[in-house]
């Protein structure tokens, strides 16, 4: 029987979307788990000195913007930049011509492994048809997949994008197993005059177009927000996803910079959870073994709510809030159980495989058709999950066993929204 630890709260709440692309298609990679001491860094960025706010506020934290392409940047669109991890870039091709033919596409992909990942992939082949149809690229879509989450290597994957500039694609769409090892590969072929499009993970060349959730906001609003709800007091335990990965790196420092502001919040421990929600439900139920403290919030960085859920349910101990990062419809189902059954509360992100290729296409498309994108990563504020707004994004029927995607919410990145993004947006 699910429980929940506060059936007289009813303060109301907001919350963010997360959308943690990269490590939604890691879920399929599995990896050990493990509890971490409290307070271990596992090699975070050091925002020291910069995170500053109030309990239950979401810091302020310059971006890293050498070019100043953010500056350039409408105010409201600037706001989505708030402590963004990685450097944003002015992009060279924001005066590139349109190709003026019918382009060649390439693919490069991690494997299919999830709801989201075959969410992916199945739209942009849906993408691609219909730009064929409006004459905007010919052929097949050319792609390169890597076909086995477990020995996937970045090494592979480069290979399988060279394999693709030599094929001749004008073109490629790719989330990389890591951005770092990419660049390289994408300044060559930058070089040759082709454009490469990346979604979540952040390729630090002036030749890639990164279009990404912001990996801070999406932990800090959230975790913020369940602060607040408690009136910054309780004890905490975080779970931590596949660690090595920038986003996981950049997500951790948010949910530590928030807690930080929170004297009364104390964090009883970490668990490495991979963002595999079977392995999430382990080790907390290994940590829940040796702490019979109350847990008040379980800060967890994304994917796994249905585990930490699960967890909690098996042991017949109250469930906390559970920061439900990267929302899922099992998650969201277990939130509206306890909801129904006692008013429970908390805050969530969503978003789906299906919004973020439409958009990932279409910014693609823009650059071709040159429209001219005035800077090399384009990011949102988080959407908000709240409980107004919970029947948005949880799938009719849904129930906790249930492995899907949530529902699409609110519009990941419109075409209004990209519009701002681009200096002559109307022709594309």
């Amino acid at each position: 029987m699910i429980r929940s630890t506060h059936r007289r709260t009813r303060t109301r709440v907001v919350a963010s979307s997360t959308g943690i692309v990269l490590t939604a298609l890691l879920t399929g990679c599995g990896g050990s788990g493990g509890t971490v001491a409290a307070g271990a860094s596992n090699g975070a960025t050091d925002t020291a000195g910069k995170a500053s706010a109030a309990c239950g506020q979401v810091p302020t934290i310059a971006p890293k913007d050498p070019d100043g392409a953010v500056k350039a940047l409408p105010a409201d669109l600037q706001k989505a930049y708030n402590a963004y991890g990685e450097e944003v870039l002015a992009s060279a091709w924001q005066h590139k011509k349109a190709l003026g033919r019918a382009a060649k596409v390439g693919f490069s992909y991690l494997p299919a492994s999830n709801a989201y990942a075959a969410a992916v992939v199945k739209q942009m082949e849906t993408s691609f048809a219909a730009a064929k149809a409006d004459g905007l690229v010919k052929g097949k879509l050319v792609k390169r997949i890597m076909t086995d989450p477990a020995t996937m290597t970045p090494a592979e994957q480069i290979r399988g994008y060279n394999e693709l500039v030599d094929s001749g694609v004008d073109i490629i769409y790719i989330t990389p197993l890591s951005g770092d090892a990419m660049v390289s590969a994408v300044d060559a072929a930058g070089k040759k005059g082709v454009v490469t499009v990346a979604l979540s993970s952040t390729i630090r060349s002036k030749y890639a177009v990164n279009v990404a959730e912001n990996a801070y906001l999406n932990i800090a609003q959230p975790t913020a927000l369940v602060a607040k709800q408690l009136q910054g007091k309780g004890n905490v335990v975080i779970v931590r996803g596949f660690q090595g990965l920038s986003t996981e790196t950049i997500g951790y420092q948010a949910a530590k910079d928030v807690l930080a502001a929170c004297p009364d919040m104390k964090v009883l421990g970490e668990v490495n959870g991979a963002f595999v929600p079977p392995v999430a439900k382990a080790e907390l139920l290994k940590f829940l073994s040796s702490h019979p403290q109350r847990i008040d919030m379980v800060a967890q960085l994304g994917l796994m709510g249905s585990g930490v859920y699960a967890a909690f349910d098996s042991t017949g101990r109250d469930i906390p809030k559970v920061v439900d990062a990267g929302a899922s419809a099992s998650s969201l189902a277990s939130w509206k159980k306890l909801e129904t059954a006692d008013g429970y509360e908390t805050a969530g992100a969503g978003g789906n495989g299906t919004q973020e290729a439409k958009a990932w296409f279409t910014v693609g498309m823009m650059v071709m058709a040159g429209d001219g994108p005035k800077v090399g990563t384009i990011t949102r504020e988080p959407s908000v999950i709240t409980k107004a707004n919970l029947a948005d994004y949880l799938p009719v029927g849904a129930k906790v066993s249930d492995l899907g995607e949530v529902e699409d919410g609110e519009g990941w990145m419109p075409q209004s929204y990209l519009d701002q993004f681009f200096d002559n947006p109307s022709q594309s």
